[in-house]
């Protein structure tokens, strides 16, 4: 069982990589990374392997001033997430968990439902469908936030959930996908990071992911 300080440890970076993933490039992430001396800080909970890969470089990344940095970053997000030609990587779970790779299919609707049922709000920047692992990784978040201030468990059973049967089951193809097309170490790093979150959240929670089958 993770103790509260693990527990803290996985909503700050669940916390970062929701804000690092979801959003356009700006300079605010990439100086408070800085100024954390992130490559350094890091919590050193997830999975080792892919932590350590993802923190060199997004080393490497932030080694380079916002001037050059930025510029990159910006045409790196357009052409994995927006386009407008064919995204290079989805970011949304639906079409990875439907034949016709439909965006709002009924993966989504039951996550909808899901949080519908436990009172789950979630805030999306566009109109878009809140099956984004963006927006997925804000709610283990938030319910990580919950455990550390409640300490009942209420929590770590919903995130149990939601990781098994609506993260889980498509995360580790978007995160090789994002590892693979991203032409910045800086996405390259997040795509590794966020696989070392997942990752350990899984092994540090006994969570046995849903075996669905993939379209993308």
């Amino acid at each position: 069982m993770l103790n509260q300080d693990q527990l803290s440890q996985y909503q700050a970076q669940c916390n970062v990589l929701y804000h690092a993933i979801y959003f356009e490039p700006s300079d605010v992430m990439p100086d408070r990374l800085r100024a954390v001396d992130v490559v350094h800080s890091w919590p050193q909970t997830g999975a080792a392997d892919a932590r350590a890969a993802g923190l060199a470089l997004l080393g490497e990344a932030l080694a380079e001033d916002n001037d050059t940095l930025l510029p990159r970053l910006k045409r790196d997000f357009t052409e994995l997430f927006i386009g407008p030609v064919e995204l290079k990587v989805i970011p949304w779970g639906s079409p990875y968990l439907h034949e016709k790779r439909l965006l709002c299919g009924p993966s989504t609707q039951a996550l909808v439902q899901f949080y519908q049922h436990y009172g789950i709000l979630v805030t999306t920047q566009l109109n878009e469908p809140v099956d984004h692992i963006g927006l997925m990784l804000s709610v283990l978040s938030s319910l990580l936030e919950q455990e550390v201030d409640k300490q009942d468990g209420a929590a770590l059973e919903v995130l149990r959930v939601l990781l098994a049967e609506h993260l889980l089951p498509w995360s580790p193809r978007f995160c090789d996908k994002l590892a693979n097309a991203a032409q910045t170490p800086y996405y390259r790093g997040l795509a590794l990071l966020i696989t070392s979150v997942l990752e350990g959240l899984k092994q540090d929670l006994g969570v046995q992911p849903l075996s669905l089958q993939l379209f993308q």
